[in-house]
């Protein structure tokens, strides 16, 4: 039997949607796209599916990932976001290859979903560094891939 991914690495299907939480106090443009704070955070809940077609087109589902993890907004945005989603995609059976074109769509996506500021990250006397009995929002993000490979069925 050849490698699930020995072949074909495309296509792949992927999508990040942002579980759905309700913000007082802000309109409704605001509630599709927040503006994000240095000291709120993304929760990613990943699940990474090999889908390998055979040659009689019958089709089998294996989980790769199924985990979640979060980072803060602004290493996501300013510092360690794309290593982060390396490191968060890493599995044996995805070639670097997809997992660099997966890591640049997720990203592309996660940035179109939020307002931030490029230099969110600095304190120009904002509070950023003040504590707060307040906890600091976290956004939940699920990602959810899909792999297609193909496999060869020798009877």
């Amino acid at each position: 039997m050849a490698s699930l991914f020995a072949a074909q690495l495309e296509p792949y299907w992927c999508r990040v949607s942002r579980l759905y939480q309700p913000l007082l106090n802000v309109n409704d443009e605001q509630q599709k796209r927040p503006k994000l704070k240095p000291t709120e955070g993304l929760i990613f809940y990943t699940k990474v599916l090999s889908r390998a077609i055979d040659s009689n087109s019958h089709a089998r589902l294996q989980t790769l990932l199924h985990y979640s993890e979060d980072i803060g907004c602004k290493s996501f945005f300013q510092e360690e976001g794309l290593d982060f989603l390396h490191t968060h995609l890493s599995h044996p059976n995805l070639p670097s290859k997809l997992r660099e074109e997966i890591v640049q769509e997720v990203m592309y996506k996660v940035k179109q979903m939020f307002e931030f500021d490029d230099s969110f990250g600095y304190d120009h006397g904002n509070g950023v560094g003040e504590l707060s009995d307040s906890r600091p929002l976290e956004y939940c993000l699920v990602l959810e891939i899909v792999v297609d490979t193909h496999e060869d069925v020798n009877y």
